[in-house]
C-alpha cells in the first residue's frame, strides 16, 4: 500500500477562546483538544452498557461498506435495521464489521442525555439543536470527504480509537473529488498510487483519537475516518466563521444535493459513471500539469 505524505495533527490542553480562535477556528486548521471534555459527564457514564439501557430497544439504520453501496451518491442506502442494543453488542464484543450508524441523534428519544455534556465556551455558534453520534465496528471506515454545509465539527471519541486523515480545501484538485458531491472516488483505507496517481501530491494531516479526546475539524476540511476499534463519537457542530461559508453551505445542502439526488434519482447508472469518470479525468489533468511544472524547476 502506497504511503499518503501527512504530518501529525496538533495537539493543546487548555486553550482560550481567543486564542482557539486565532490560531485553529479563522484559519481553518485542525487540532486535538485533550481537556474540551473537562466538565462532560459522558466521559465516564457513556458506556455501552449505559447506552444499552438507555436506548437498547430503539431501531437504527446500519450502513455498509460505501465502495460496495452505490459510491458516488451523497447519501447511500441502509444495509438493514436493527435494535441498538444488538449492535451495541457486537461493538462491545469486538465484532469486525463494516457496519456503521451515522447521524444518530439519539437524544430525540433519550433527551436526559443532553445532560451528560456541555457545548464547551470554547467558541459561539453552537448548532445547538443538531448533535449527532457516530458508531462503528472495528475495521470499518467512512469515506473521503467533506460536510456538506461546512459546518466546524468538534468530534469527541468514545470507548476506542479511530485514525483520522485530513486535507485542507487547498488539496481538493488532487483528491478525485467527485461532481455535484462532497465526496472523493479515492478509498484511503488502500491507497494505490497507480489507480489514484493525484493523492501522491497531496499534503494532509493525520491523528489518532482516544476516548475522551476532541479533535476539531475546521469548515470544508477533507476527512477519512478508520474505525481502528468498535467505538462511537458525538459531534457538535457550530457555523462557518465566515459569510461566504454560510453562504455556500446552505447552496450546498438545498441546491447541489437535490440537483444530485434528482440526477442519481433518474439516470443511476450513466450519472454515477460520468461522476467518476469526470473526477477521475480532472485529477489526472492536475497529475500533468503537476509534473510538467516539476520537471521546469
Amino acid at each position: 500500500m502506497d504511503k499518503l505524505n501527512l504530518k501529525p495533527v496538533e495537539v493543546v490542553y487548555d486553550i482560550s477562546l481567543e486564542e482557539f480562535h486565532e490560531k485553529y477556528l479563522l484559519p481553518g486548521k485542525p487540532v486535538i483538544l485533550k481537556n474540551y471534555t473537562k466538565n462532560w459527564k459522558a466521559v465516564d457514564r457513556w458506556t455501552y452498557s449505559y447506552l444499552r439501557e438507555k436506548a437498547g430497544h430503539i431501531k437504527v439504520k446500519l450502513y455498509g461498506k460505501w465502495l460496495e453501496n452505490n459510491p458516488t451518491a451523497i447519501e447511500m442506502p441502509p444495509v438493514k435495521e436493527v435494535p441498538f442494543g444488538e449492535y451495541i453488542d457486537m461493538l462491545e464484543q469486538g465484532v469486525q464489521s463494516d457496519l456503521r450508524i451515522f447521524l444518530f441523534n439519539i437524544f430525540k428519544h433519550v433527551p436526559e442525555l443532553l445532560e451528560d455534556f456541555e457545548f464547551t465556551p470554547i467558541t459561539t455558534n453552537y448548532l445547538k439543536d443538531f448533535p449527532y453520534m457516530f458508531f462503528g465496528c472495528a475495521g470499518s471506515d467512512v469515506r473521503l470527504h467533506y460536510d456538506i454545509d461546512l459546518s466546524n465539527v468538534f468530534i469527541t471519541q468514545f470507548c476506542g480509537t479511530k485514525r483520522i486523515v485530513l486535507f485542507e480545501q487547498s488539496q481538493t484538485k488532487f483528491l478525485y473529488k467527485l461532481p455535484f458531491t462532497t465526496h472523493s472516488a479515492a478509498d484511503l483505507m488502500n491507497v494505490d498510487f497507480s489507480k489514484y496517481p493525484a493523492l501522491k501530491y497531496a499534503e494532509g494531516y493525520e491523528c489518532e483519537i482516544n476516548h475522551g479526546d476532541t479533535l476539531f475539524m475546521p469548515s470544508g476540511i477533507w476527512h477519512y475516518i478508520q474505525y481502528l476499534d468498535g467505538s462511537f463519537s458525538l459531534s457538535l457542530r457550530s457555523l462557518s466563521p465566515t459569510i461566504p461559508g454560510k453562504i455556500q453551505g446552505a447552496y450546498n445542502v438545498f441546491v447541489i444535493r437535490k440537483l444530485d439526488e434528482l440526477l442519481n434519482k433518474y439516470y443511476k447508472n450513466s450519472w454515477s459513471d460520468f461522476k467518476l469518470k469526470r473526477a477521475i479525468q480532472k485529477a489526472n489533468e492536475i497529475v500533468r500539469e503537476t509534473e510538467r511544472e516539476r520537471k521546469q524547476v
